[in-house]
């Protein structure tokens, strides 16, 4: 738990904070009815994802929180499906790095890449719709739409955390794997 970058280090919160922004005007003004008050493509799956790969859960949630409001407020879709499928998003692609320390493993990327889809996509939008009362094909189809909308997010995702946000800020944001691989080389 001492990896998630959320305890009293002012670099991340901020970063965190810039992408919960730039998630809630994305998801506010960018959104394609797919199926219209059911499904809908959007950019702002993206600001989730990466609070998540950046901020473990507790930032995924805070992000995923912020950025599905945005969504709420669209109105394009039932209100409850874009605020809670946005926290899951970021718990979807956050909780990796409670299991996994190094963030360049293939096991943490597959965690990420398989986890965002199911959590994220296909079990949120599964269950919200259902309790709309949505006809089951509908429900099926939209949550397959909204697994594979969250496998598509995902990969830039970490790629933006990785080529990105990493380089410019990573030594902030996460000194503690700083510390870990420095103490690796010594010992």
């Amino acid at each position: 738990m001492e990896l998630i970058p959320l305890r009293k280090n002012s670099v991340a919160l901020s970063t965190l904070a810039l992408i919960a922004a730039l998630g809630i005007v994305v998801r506010v003004f960018v959104h394609i009815p797919l199926i219209f008050g059911v499904v809908e493509l959007t950019p702002g799956f993206l600001f989730s994802l990466l609070g998540g790969i950046i901020g473990g859960v507790p930032g995924g949630v805070v992000v995923g929180a912020i950025t599905g409001l945005g969504g709420a407020l669209a109105f394009a879709e039932p209100p409850l499906l874009p605020f809670l499928g946005n926290i899951c998003l970021g718990i979807g692609s956050g909780y990796a790095i409670h299991f996994v320390i190094n963030r360049d493993t293939l096991k943490y990327y597959l965690l990420v890449i398989i986890g965002a889809p199911i959590i994220g996509g296909f079990i949120p939008t599964f269950l919200i719709s259902a309790l709309y009362g949505v006809p089951i094909e509908i429900i099926i189809v939209s949550a397959i739409v909204d697994a594979i909308q969250t496998l598509i997010w995902v990969i830039p995702a970490v790629l933006i955390e990785k080529l990105i946000i990493r380089p410019i800020a990573g030594h902030y944001i996460y000194p503690e794997t700083e510390q870990l691989e420095l103490g690796e080389i010594e010992g």
